[in-house]
Order: structure tokens, then sequence, then C-alpha cells
């Protein structure tokens, strides 16, 4: 791993930022994400609304991703090395015994395979913990395994997906910069629309239905960023609506 993923104008993401054992892929996800993270960091600063300040969150919220998916992959890998190494002497034997260990084999495979292959928790559960572009309210990040997590809004944590109206997926309702997804219609978003259009930033207000706000975790109002990830949420508009927009492009004081 790298100890640093920028250097004044130089960022460095996939295998040049990290590189472990070749397993199932992990290293070409954790570059794909690094992309994403950084290509809108360096858009909104290109297109004139951010300050060079907000490059500062690519290596803040991606250094600690990059060790958690180390540690997860090289863990899984010594784990699979092992249960290679250890096949039981009578695993060809005709009789009971001999069932009972290739019964023991095949679970044992299955169980650290489909992790492998159906990390779910590992490609959507990681989150930013400690980013200076997302406004955190003190909840706890729900925690994660390789092949399990848990859809959450608090900031930090990937916008949960869910179906909307007509089988059409909220990602691709999404804006491509930011969007307010307002699930309590009764919220007046004005102020905050107001706030970034004051500032240059792209954002649009998406109303999500009751039926369809399922794992949106209740909040009324989730501000989900260019990268899918949570930047706020709340129940009512913030305080301070031009103190949020400035957090959020990295020109908060």
């Amino acid at each position: 791993m790298a100890d640093r993923l920028s250097d004044r104008c130089v960022f460095i993401p996939g295998d040049a930022a990290h590189i472990w054992v070749p397993y199932a892929g992990y290293g070409m996800n954790a570059g794909i994400a690094d992309a994403t993270n950084l290509s809108w960091l360096l858009a909104a600063h290109l297109n004139g609304w951010a300050p060079p300040a907000v490059l500062d969150a690519y290596e803040a919220e991606r250094l600690p991703i990059t060790d958690q998916v180390s540690r997860f992959a090289m863990t899984h890998a010594e784990a699979e090395i092992r249960r290679r190494g250890a096949v039981p002497d009578k695993i060809e034997d005709a009789g009971p015994e001999g069932a009972r260990a290739r019964a023991e084999v095949g679970h044992a495979a299955y169980a650290i395979n489909v992790q492998q292959y159906a990390c779910a928790g590992l490609n959507f559960g990681t989150f930013y913990d400690r980013s200076p572009i997302v406004a955190y309210d003190g909840a706890a990040f729900p925690s994660y395994t390789m092949a399990t997590y848990q859809p959450s809004t608090v900031p930090g944590c990937r916008t949960p997906h869910v179906w909307l109206a007509h089988e059409m997926s909220l990602y691709d309702a999404l804006d491509p910069e930011f969007t307010l997804l307002r699930l309590c219609q009764a919220i007046d978003a004005g102020p905050l629309v107001a706030a970034a259009e004051r500032r240059g930033v792209p954002l649009r207000v998406l109303d999500i239905e009751a039926s369809d706000a399922a794992d949106l975790n209740g909040h009324g109002l989730v501000l989900s960023r260019p990268d899918q990830h949570v930047a706020w949420r709340g129940n009512a508009l913030p305080a301070d609506p031009l103190a949020l927009i400035d957090r959020v492009r990295g020109a908060a004081h």
C-alpha cells in the first residue's frame, strides 16, 4: 500500500496505490472505486464550483478503504490456503466416514467461496468515516463483512439502492452531480437549492414516494454525492444551508 495517494497535483489510484494478493479481482474493484471517487472531485474543481481543497478528500476517504480491503483480501486468501492444505485422510472412503468427510469439505468450500465471489459487503459496505466533505451526524456506521452489509444513510455510507415505481433503479434516477432525495414532500427544499445555486453546485431534488423508501432509514432528506455516497441527511433543512453546501464542496472553514 502506498503511504500517500496524492501529492500536490499528482494522484494515484488502483494498482499504483495498492496491490495485494490477486484474489477474486478485489484490487480492480477497489481501483474502480478510487477512480470514481477521484473523478468527481477533479471535475468539481475543474468545473469551478469547488476549491482545490476538495481534492484533499481523495486520500482522506480512499486510503482507509485501501487498508480495509487489503486486510479482507489477505485474511480470506490465507484461510483458503489453509483449507486447501487440510484434506481429510478418509475423503475417498466409500463408507459413511468418507461421505461425512466429503460433506464437511463441501460445506467449507462453499462457505469460503460464496464470500469470495459474492462479496457484496466488500464492494458496497465500505464507508468514509474521516472525510472533510461529509457532514456527519454522530450516528454509528453499520458493520459489514466480506459478503454482507446493511444499507444505511449514515453520512459517508453508500446511498442505499431502492427500486422506484415502474421498476426503475434509484441509481438510474440520480443526477450525475448532487441529488437531494426528498422522502417527505412537506419539507421545502428551496433554501438548500438556492444555496447550491449561489455556489454554482449542481443539485437536483428527487422526490421519493414513501412506498419506495423502506431502505432509506426514514430521514426526510438525504443528500447523495456524484459517487453515490451520502454527504448529509436530516429530517429538516440545516440551520445554515450555505454552510452545508460549502462543507460538501470542500470550502468549509
